[in-house]
């Protein structure tokens, strides 16, 4: 009755806010090719008062950001009117309004992450289409998208989401984003982060997951709440993303993902919070009044009785700070609670970030560190470990450290120019597989291999609509592969293109 009663409730509770103190969807995807440049329009003084870890964002909320744009450089403020024209007008009540998105990657490699080499013989072509068609009434916001992207299919980390002409529902969802209450049931992308800077709970890695979230709090204090329902395993371990059709006779064990934050902004610089998260997995798992709670913190209450289902939890804090000149952003995430009594190696995952205006006229530093270690994300139980349809739900990888460091050439209106160095250096775990014995290295397991990579990023609003970002690289990889003396350099490299589309219509 109770479970039934729940989701009626929130809805009911979330239609109390006026529309009038409501900020209004559809939110920006996660892979939008906007994304760089409004965490640089940030950096560069648009909208004094915003977090930079506001996500998911909605157009309204980045309007009302790009009218507070004061920057004084000409980059910023021509910069902000060339993203202003990129978003769809205000989403007026009795209007159905669509967006259309296409565009096409090429790339040395079908892996998207270029750090990461992959040897393929031919050059990989990715065409996409995301088209979105939504309908507003006050706070509320139904959007339907549809996204083909060939991506699907030549993924080399995760498994192909598409059969059907390589299509898939996304962005599609029923939200209320009032002032204090949201709430949204839907597929999307979300992530828990800064821009650039990983998701070590929520992350933009993995596939838009079936989902619903809701919001409580003002912007001051909130509790932030994510239930997404996972792929299903088979009964003896296996992740085939069909696990129904698989198990007949293993059986069939089905994942849930329970996540939440408390946020707090200290002040307009700081923001501190808490999370924590519990995958949870059984042949009857579902919604859990247990796992939704958000005040059950993992921490205490993972293994507590009643315990009806498996589950692998972590808890976490973050920061971030904007300043005049200066934003940091920084994570710490413990993946295994047993590290407190020492009985086996650290299971955890760090991130902390920093971006500096103005080193010299026209220019921006960025600097940033990650480690993961070889526990992290990974389980004794094969349907404990941190993924959906292959790819992580946080980062993608464990066992590597990561440093990279950037400059931002900021001169043409419209255009950013990247160049920086990335600094990896990867073990042998990997949390997809078997979880390492006790005796194994807390991070950089087996044969490390380190990868330097010099490289040159280049992001473009062009005029009508068009988009393009370049990134070209040079891979130095040392003991490559984890073998011994083994050393290899290879050129990489990846062109998108993309034209977007937006119009409207009365009912």
């Amino acid at each position: 009755m109770l479970n039934r009663a729940f989701i009626p409730t929130l809805i009911f509770l979330a239609g109390l806010i006026q529309p009038a103190e409501a900020r209004q969807a559809p939110y920006i995807p996660v892979d939008d090719p906007l994304r760089p440049f409004i965490s640089t329009l940030l950096l560069e003084g648009m909208a004094p008062g915003a977090n930079p870890t506001a996500w998911p964002l909605s157009q309204s909320e980045l309007r009302d950001w790009l009218r507070e744009t004061s920057s004084s450089s000409a980059w910023g403020s021509s910069t902000a009117e060339r993203l202003w024209e990129r978003l769809p007008g205000p989403s007026a009540s009795g209007r159905l309004h669509t967006d259309l998105r296409t565009g096409i990657r090429l790339a040395t490699q079908d892996r998207r992450d270029l750090l990461r080499f992959q040897d393929v013989d031919d050059l990989s072509w990715q065409p996409m289409v995301l088209s979105r068609t939504w309908i507003q009434e006050g706070a509320w916001t139904a959007s339907l998208g549809v996204r083909v992207d060939r991506y699907y299919e030549v993924d080399p980390d995760g498994m192909d989401t598409a059969h059907r002409w390589l299509s898939r529902s996304e962005d599609s969802y029923v939200a209320r984003d009032g002032r204090f209450v949201g709430f949204f049931l839907g597929r999307m992308g979300r992530h828990w982060g800064a821009e650039g800077s990983p998701g070590l709970m929520l992350s933009d890695n993995p596939r838009p997951m079936d989902q619903l979230a809701w919001r409580l709090g003002t912007e001051r204090l909130r509790v932030e709440s994510v239930l997404a329902e996972l792929d299903s395993f088979t009964g003896d371990g296996r992740m085939t993303g069909t696990a129904g059709a698989d198990s007949v006779r293993s059986g069939s064990t089905r994942r849930m993902l329970a996540a939440h934050r408390l946020v707090f902004s200290a002040s307009p610089a700081w923001t501190v919070g808490l999370s924590h998260a519990a995958l949870y997995s059984g042949p009857g798992s579902g919604f859990s009044l247990k796992f939704a709670n958000p005040f059950n913190v993992a921490l205490w209450e993972i293994d507590n009785r009643p315990k009806n289902d498996e589950n692998n939890g972590m808890v976490g804090g973050f920061f971030s700070y904007r300043g005049a000149r200066t934003m940091a952003n920084g994570e710490l995430l413990l993946d295994d609670a047993d590290i407190l009594n020492n009985t086996e190696p650290a299971s955890l995952s760090a991130h902390l970030g920093m971006s500096r205006q103005g080193i010299l006229p026209g220019m921006n530093f960025g600097l940033s560190a990650t480690l993961v270690t070889s526990r992290a994300y990974n389980s004794e139980q094969a349907e404990g470990r941190y993924v959906y349809l292959g790819r992580g739900i946080a980062t993608q990888h464990s066992d590597f450290g990561h440093i990279r460091g950037h400059v931002d050439w900021l001169r043409i209106p419209g255009w950013l120019i990247r160049a920086g160095v990335d600094i990896l250096r990867e073990g042998e775990a990997d949390f997809r597989t078997a979880l390492p014995p006790l005796e194994a290295e807390t991070v950089f397991t087996g044969m490390p291999t380190t990868t330097i990579r010099p490289f040159v990023n280049v992001f473009g609003m062009m005029a009508r609509g068009l988009d393009v970002a370049l990134e070209a690289g040079w891979n130095r990889m040392t003991d490559a592969g984890h073998m011994a003396g083994s050393s290899d350099s290879r050129f990489t490299a990846a062109l998108s293109v993309h034209y977007r589309l937006s119009g409207s219509r009365d009912l």
